[in-house]
């Protein structure tokens, strides 16, 4: 009887080790310690003039909700991309249609032009490499309810809650990040715009 039942919760760790779940929590964690230990940045909120570190903490107890989803359920899927690596649980008879991670390894190799006024221009060459993780959530009232886009040595760079968005910038900028930002968020935007038309 002993054996059986150790065979039992053995099976049952199993199934429960092998649910796929997001790294959102990690994120969160890490993402808020950053802009805990660092004074040097600034946020931009559209829905209030005066955004602090407080209703960042308010709002990311929202994503903390979200990463605490059972996912034993769910119908999880897992594709590539180029460098983007998507995972996906998909709800059925639920508020929640699905939750996407989008994780991203971005090398960097580019050559820019620097103006100045009062000397000729130079150029300088920039190589680094970035590690970007995006969540979504999407639901039956809003096909993209929550976004979340942070880079794994920056931290948080922006969220949004429905129509609500908040950039953060930061005064010592991981080098390079100005330059792939635009172009890594039209390809992830286009991802999830995808996703959510499946």
């Amino acid at each position: 009887m002993l054996i059986l039942h150790l065979l039992l919760t053995f099976r049952l760790f199993l199934l429960q080790a092998t649910v796929a779940t997001p790294q959102l929590q990690k994120d969160l964690e890490k993402d808020f310690a950053i802009l805990q230990s660092n004074k040097g940045y600034y946020i931009n909120d559209n829905s209030t003039l005066s955004p602090s570190l407080q209703t960042i903490a308010n709002d990311l107890q929202l994503f903390s909700i979200v990463s605490l989803i059972d996912l034993s359920k769910a119908k999880y899927d897992t594709t590539q991309q180029g460098p983007h690596n998507i995972r996906s649980w998909h709800f059925e008879g639920s508020d929640i249609k699905a939750i996407y991670e989008v994780e991203s390894a971005i090398h960097l190799d580019t050559v820019v032009t620097q103006d100045y006024l009062d000397q000729p221009s130079k150029q300088q060459r920039i190589t680094n490499d970035f590690t970007f993780r995006t969540y979504a959530v999407s639901t039956v009232a809003a096909p993209l309810k929550l976004y979340y886009l942070t880079e794994a040595e920056q931290g948080l760079l922006t969220y949004s809650i429905e129509q609500r968005k908040v950039e953060i910038g930061y005064g010592k900028k991981k080098e390079g990040l100005t330059d792939v930002l635009p172009m890594y968020t039209t390809q992830v935007e286009g991802i999830l715009g995808e996703l959510q038309s499946q």
